[in-house]
């Protein structure tokens, strides 16, 4: 494999949005004059999560839709579009997702990553603990169980490093920033060092924006502190202008379809 890259910045095969992200203050400008600002702020969180819901409903609708075939070969087109590029070359750790029914598939990513040594995360669901998952390394398709949501994820056996392990580590002075946390190796994992993360979505704007599916599983595990290179994939019709997005939504740095690599 190739020099690492450890710039978040274009991957080499990117194309830049035409048009910038008009931004949340120019979207929700709305204020009246006189208007408390608490009421403002829950007038602004409602018309947010009521345009969230609206935008979930239509892709998962687009994706429902969808032909099976026709999503099989856009799945295909946008993973190998993924694996052409210099962020995945470059990357010996990566971390995945199995994809469920409907959402644009990861096969032929993780047949890729396993069949050419590279070290694989996938994540599951914390039993118990709404909202909070673990990522875990996983050596092939025999350590998958069925899961909540319909999905497949490791073995419970599996250790796994959460978000408070995350957390540990970006607290940790430079000299021991490249170590295990007690959450990971005290628990025979490795530590969780990806040099690409590729994650799902219902929609991605050419910004980076994300809209998740509303459990909050990724916005908690980025936002603890977690530094690597994070690419959206995703069906080219879930890409948007622009998404109603709130303080603690995470981005992306990259957007991965079936028609382009986009760096926004």
């Amino acid at each position: 494999m190739s020099e690492k890259n450890t710039d978040h910045g274009p991957c080499g095969r990117c194309t830049r949005p035409q048009s910038g992200h008009p931004g949340q203050d120019a979207r929700l400008s709305g204020a009246r004059p006189g208007q408390p600002a608490s009421q403002l702020d829950a007038e602004q969180g409602e018309a947010s999560a009521a345009s969230k819901q609206r935008l979930r409903e239509r892709m998962g609708r687009l994706r429902r839709e969808q032909p099976v075939e026709l999503a099989e070969r856009r799945a295909r087109a946008a993973q190998e579009r993924l694996l052409d590029s210099p962020c995945w070359k470059q990357a010996d750790c990566v971390a995945l997702y199995v994809g469920i029914k409907d959402e644009l598939g990861t096969s032929h990513l993780l047949e890729h990553a396993w069949s050419t040594g590279r070290l694989v995360w996938l994540p599951r669901v914390r039993r118990g603990s709404r909202g909070i998952m673990d990522f875990v390394a996983c050596t092939g398709r025999d350590q998958l169980r069925s899961g909540p949501f319909g999905l497949l994820e490791p073995d419970a056996a599996l250790p796994g490093v959460g978000p408070e392990d995350i957390s540990a580590r970006a607290a940790r002075n430079d000299a021991t920033a490249g170590q295990a946390t007690a959450g990971s190796a005290a628990m025979g994992s490795p530590p969780f060092l990806p040099d690409l993360m590729v994650i799902p979505g219902l929609a991605f704007d050419v910004s980076g924006g994300r809209l998740g599916y509303g459990g909050g599983y990724y916005d908690r595990f980025l936002q603890a502190g977690l530094d690597c290179p994070r690419v959206g994939l995703c069906f080219d019709f879930q890409l948007v202008s622009a998404l109603p997005l709130d303080p603690w939504d995470q981005r992306v740095h990259h957007v991965c379809t079936e028609e382009r690599l986009l760096c926004p």
